[in-house]
């Protein structure tokens, strides 16, 4: 199935954000393991937050794009049947 740009730009952005929240939580637990070890769970456990709501949000970004190709395929599968439907009953009401 072929995928839209809009499709493909999402994709990236979330590996973006993916390597992002690693590398950050991983830099942040670094910088802040000298002041201690509870500050550097809370600096990690921040920025992995941070970038989980840009995550989540671009899946139900995903999630609608799909939702709206579905309804799509469905509409033109009804719009078949109701042609075929009222050429069926034009060729009944001739007979």
């Amino acid at each position: 199935m072929k995928r839209t740009l809009l499709e493909n730009v999402v994709s990236f952005l979330l590996g973006i954000f993916w390597a992002l929240l690693i590398s950050s939580a991983v830099l942040l637990f670094e910088i802040f393991y000298p002041v201690g070890l509870l500050p550097a769970i809370v600096a990690a456990t921040l920025s992995t937050v941070f970038w989980l709501l840009f995550i989540v949000f671009l899946e139900l970004v995903n999630i609608q794009i799909e939702k709206l190709k579905e309804i799509r395929r469905q509409s033109e599968i009804l719009n078949s049947i109701k042609k075929a439907l009222d050429e069926n009953k034009i060729s009944d009401n001739g007979s």
